[in-house]
């Protein structure tokens, strides 16, 4: 009998609950380059986010092969972890925690230190010390992040978006 109940409990949480996936208020097709330690590609992807959540999909040949997903863990194939100890294991140990989730919407980083605007509406920040050499820069359709001493880039463009390579 008790094993009858938990059977129907069971089903009936499924039902409420459902195998629901987050439902995001933006969606967009990108195209999306990452070269970091961890994470080499170059191809087609969407990012989706709400106010506390974003997730980067990448596609190869339309077949789904990486899911970053940042909430209060950062979720990727290998696991979840913290956001400072993904972006300590995957981009560089001194950058801050926030660092992925702000590229990613083409937000400031490192808290707006070294930040210009140009006369066309881009923004540019300019981080330099002995560990960084970081350019990062957003606006009309493409947010560029690179990372010479450390050799990371970060480049997400709208699809319909031409612009060449720097």
């Amino acid at each position: 009998m008790q094993k009858f109940f938990i059977l129907w409990v069971s089903i009936l949480l499924i039902l409420i609950t459902g195998c629901s996936t987050k439902h995001y208020q933006f969606s967009e097709p990108k195209i999306i380059t990452l070269k970091t330690p961890k994470l080499k590609f170059a191809d087609t992807g969407y990012i989706r986010h709400d106010e506390t959540s974003v997730e980067v999909e990448l596609f190869t040949a339309g077949v789904a092969v990486e899911k970053i997903s940042i909430d209060s863990l950062v979720c990727v194939s290998n696991g979840c972890m913290s956001e400072e100890a993904f972006v300590k294991e995957y981009l560089y140990p001194d950058y801050p925690a926030d660092t992925m989730r702000n590229i990613v919407l083409g937000k400031d980083i490192f808290a707006g230190r070294g930040k210009e605007e140009m006369c066309d509406g881009r923004l540019f920040q300019f981080i330099r010390n002995d560990e960084m050499d970081i350019i990062y820069r957003r606006g009309k359709g493409e947010i560029y992040f690179k990372d010479r001493l450390n050799s990371l880039i970060i480049r997400i463009n709208d699809l319909d978006t031409n612009q060449s390579l720097p």
